[in-house]
């Protein structure tokens, strides 16, 4: 039997009953019980309200985990259903696949304690040589996942992860661990319904010489949280994170990222951009941290978004933390509408209005896309874009 304190919510109540019976589920129901879910009270949750989004209980799951992209065709698939995960296809000679009980996170609470909570189990994921197949993570509506990455030294490995539940709570926590010159390449797609909630973690140490790359899209849900946490603990390590989200209706989707740099000559380079329309919201969140004895550090940060339509709301907040005094580091943010002379530039030329700000704005969110090397991939989410943008604007 729980014991409950009197001033958690309906919503705090459901979640407690939806916690795994492990170590990392007694965990979160500690904290939850001690502090509650965060809300807009917490700066780290001030334009997104986790409390507020539970407050009529855990959705019902609803929706398919939809079908593995054409690119991604020789992936081994591994899907992750509310009764646990399975496998589809052959894996590469140097992976290592088991399993092992959901343990707790250390001096974390939120997204990720919560994450950790609603997995009985974790997936390992062990990588002793160079793969050539990557691992396609496909979460079905109202499933937890929690995968533990570990890359050894001068090993690489490609991770792609949907989300894409109409409804249903679904939480995915990914922890890696790159050791020396180690590379690992995530994608990651995220679609919602108005009843989903969608909560992810990823936390990623970066070893010396090791890169992390990251593209993600993100087309919300009633609420939709993704957060990166980065820590560059070895010299020449890399990281490289791109985002899009495009936003309509009520939805809502949250992209926040922490990097640390605690090594000398460390990069990381971010860039975000997104278009919000009706009364969706954005929230775009990153700070990068450099630590004193991370010397000739190089770090760059943008957002950039669009407001489409009266009543969309963007909420950005990037910040420098700088220890250091040689370093090289900047960051950018603009906020603004469409510009009027390029529309007004193609209609001249006969194009439809819509169309004219559907290809005004894929031009400006795809362009997180443009640097990636493999053109199906390239394409895969460009579009998901432009289908979206054919639905909802053109």
């Amino acid at each position: 039997m729980v014991l409950v304190a009197p001033s958690l919510a309906d919503g705090e109540l459901a979640v407690l009953e939806a916690l795994a019976p492990t170590q990392a589920g007694e965990a979160a129901r500690a904290s939850i019980l001690a502090q509650g879910l965060p809300t807009k009270r917490n700066e780290a949750f001030k334009w997104s309200d986790l409390r507020a989004a539970l407050q009529d209980g855990v959705p019902k799951p609803s929706g398919s985990a939809g079908m593995v992209p054409a690119c991604w065709q020789d992936a081994l698939v591994i899907d992750f259903t509310p009764e646990g995960f399975g496998l589809e296809g052959d894996k590469d000679a140097g992976l290592v696949i088991e399993s092992e009980e959901s343990l707790p996170l250390e001096d974390v609470v939120g997204v990720e304690s919560l994450a950790a909570g609603f997995a009985p189990r974790a997936l390992v994921l062990r990588i002793t040589s160079q793969q050539s197949r990557p691992i396609f993570l496909r979460r079905h509506p109202g499933a937890p996942m929690r995968v533990r990455v570990e890359l050894k030294a001068e090993t690489n490995l490609t991770l792609v992860d949907t989300s894409l539940g109409e409804a249903g709570l679904a939480s995915a926590l990914i922890e890696a661990e790159l050791a020396t010159g180690a590379t690992l390449t995530r994608y990651s797609l995220q679609q919602g319904g108005n009843k989903a909630i969608d909560l992810s973690h990823c936390r990623v140490t970066i070893g010396a010489g090791a890169t992390y790359e990251a593209t993600s899209l993100m087309f919300g849900a009633h609420f939709a949280r993704a957060e990166t946490l980065a820590r560059l603990i070895g010299a020449g390590g890399y990281c490289r994170i791109r985002g899009a989200y495009l936003l309509a209706g009520s939805s809502h989707a949250d992209m926040t990222s922490k990097i640390i740099h605690l090594s000398p000559d460390t990069f990381t380079e971010e860039l975000f951009k997104g278009a919000v329309q009706d009364r969706a919201r954005g929230v775009f969140q990153g700070k990068i941290l450099v630590e004193r004895g991370a010397q000739q550090t190089d770090a760059r940060q943008n957002h950039h978004a669009l407001m489409l339509t009266e009543g969309a709301q963007i909420d950005a907040k990037p910040e420098l933390e700088i220890y250091a005094d040689d370093v090289q580091c900047a960051h950018g943010n603009t906020i603004g509408a469409l510009d009027e002379e390029a529309l007004f530039y193609l209609r001249q030329r006969g194009i439809p209005e819509n169309q004219a700000k559907a290809l005004l704005i894929e031009a400006f969110v795809t362009e997180v896309f443009d640097t990636l090397s493999e053109q199906d991939v390239r394409d895969w989410f460009n579009d998901q874009a432009r289908t979206w943008l054919k639905s909802r604007v053109g």
